[in-house]
């Protein structure tokens, strides 16, 4: 039986406004301002690209972009966004299990999806199997690291107002645990901090400068 996201699905109709809500508009233009510095990304996949709220700012530096998520809702609401851009193409794809050839992409970029999943291991070990030699692995998540105790609460009742519980497989990632996963799969990190200001976001830039023998 195949496997169907049905958690966001649910939300995929007014996705970019409900994160709006949850993290404040100004802490999102932090957040996207710092993606848009990322310059030269060549062929790249993102993975997990929801309504495409990210993919429309990798697009202005990406040769061309596949952008991807599991949610047949998520994907319908892209393609419409996007139906006109020609070096986008949106498509379903299981992070898990990503069908595309060995060393694909110069840049795989995904945002507030490691600590959503079951495995990010797993989804960690495909990125470097389809990403090239020297190719970047881009990580943006939102967390509650370094955020004061009022607005980790602020942050949390709007989040349970507007998505509910959240789904068993969350975690709150750390920079440290997050280099520790990507380290874990030989990466070389080239950036890795806290981002935003009531609202912070994990920020990782590594290279795939080693392979697996």
């Amino acid at each position: 039986m195949e496997r169907k996201e049905i958690h966001w699905s649910k939300f995929a109709s007014d996705f970019e406004e409900r994160n709006n809500y949850i993290v404040g508009e100004d802490n999102l233009k932090i957040i996207k301002s710092y993606l848009s510095k990322q310059k030269n990304l060549g062929k790249t996949l993102e993975l997990g690209c929801g309504d495409g709220i990210y993919s429309d700012i990798l697009r202005h530096e990406a040769k061309h972009l596949t952008a991807t998520d599991f949610s047949d809702e998520m994907v319908t609401v892209a393609k419409r966004r996007f139906k006109d851009i020609k070096n986008v193409n949106i498509e379903k794809a299981d992070c898990f299990n990503l069908p595309y050839s060995n060393s694909s992409f110069n840049t795989v970029f995904m945002a507030n999806l490691l600590h959503v999943i079951s495995e990010p291991e797993k989804a960690v070990a495909e990125c470097k199997r389809v990403l090239k030699k020297n190719g970047k692995l881009i990580v943006i998540s939102l967390t509650t690291e370094g955020m004061t105790f009022f607005n980790k609460l602020g942050m949390m009742y709007r989040y349970l107002k507007t998505y509910g519980k959240p789904p068993s497989t969350a975690q709150t990632l750390t920079v440290k645990k997050t280099r520790k996963i990507l380290e874990g799969y030989r990466f070389e990190i080239e950036e890795a901090k806290l981002i935003g200001n009531n609202v912070k976001a994990i920020f990782v830039k590594v290279i795939n400068s080693k392979y697996y023998k």
